[in-house]
């Protein structure tokens, strides 16, 4: 497995309907940006994983959280950095405190704090997204919105939106193969090297994705794609008692994760 994409598999996620899952998405995008408290964060992780096991697509997570360990390593670091120059914010343990090169420096539990909760935060926001990519057809979303009376149009930019994700993960190991064959470190570096290198591998990548956007266009416009054409599809989705059940799982835990964070709240400043 070199990316993440759709994974036609015989399991729970794959099964609701499209709109479900599209709409929980939308949902825990909202309550993931809403929320900064670490307890309320971590009950909404062990959610995820649950939801992880039962869809079969843990082994598809864990792949993307390594995919990410370079930027989450990077917020961690960047808080802490951040976080030495800082004098202390919230009351708990001071790990050390003292001048260098009489410069005020200040390490406590909170520095820490931030940076988890900074690369849990973005972690989550990203798997909220791919939990329903991997588990759902490009065709299904576009299906699932022009059900809900969407304009063709949008619905199928939406739906573009899930299939040309992969495809861009997809350029970016292509070209991260190309310069490791001509020599350029990526695994057995420092972090501070693979985020050099990474930036290097943008410019490139921005002028593929640029031409593969390009002939995605050319392929609309040869194969005379009209909007305002009325179409139909041999598949059908329908809401199941599944739906309804993981709707109303889906609004327990963010209930509870809210009271959670309201109870626990700690301000990220």
């Amino acid at each position: 497995m070199r990316y993440l994409s759709y994974v036609n598999k015989d399991a729970f996620l794959h099964k609701l309907d499209p709109r479900t899952k599209f709409v929980f998405f939308l949902l825990m995008a909202l309550l993931i940006s809403i929320c900064s408290t670490g307890w309320a964060l971590l009950f909404l992780f062990v959610f995820f994983l649950g939801l992880w096991i039962k869809g079969k697509i843990l082994k598809e997570m864990v792949f993307l959280a390594k995919q990410l360990k370079i930027l989450i390593i990077f917020l961690i670091l960047l808080w802490l950095i951040i976080g030495l120059f800082s004098p202390p914010q919230v009351e708990g343990p001071i790990f050390w405190q003292g001048k260098v090169f009489n410069i005020d420096i200040c390490f406590d539990w909170y520095d820490i704090y931030k940076g988890v909760i900074s690369a849990l935060r973005l972690y989550l926001m990203v798997a909220s997204f791919f939990t329903v990519l991997v588990s759902t057809n490009f065709s299904e979303i576009i299906l699932g919105l022009t059900k809900w009376h969407f304009p063709y149009s949008l619905s199928y930019g939406i739906g573009l939106v899930f299939q040309i994700i992969p495809i861009v993960i997809t350029e970016l190991n292509a070209i991260m193969e190309a310069e490791s064959s001509r020599g350029l470190e990526i695994e057995k570096c420092s972090w501070a090297t693979k985020i050099k290198n990474y930036l290097i591998f943008a410019v490139p990548l921005f002028f593929r994705v640029l031409n593969k956007g390009h002939s995605i266009s050319l392929g609309m416009h040869f194969y005379k794609l009209n909007f305002g054409v009325k179409r139909t599809s041999y598949k059908t989705i329908k809401a199941t008692k599944n739906d309804l059940w993981f709707s109303l799982c889906t609004f327990f835990v963010i209930a509870a994760t809210i009271a959670i964070h309201v109870l626990f709240f700690i301000p990220l400043v």
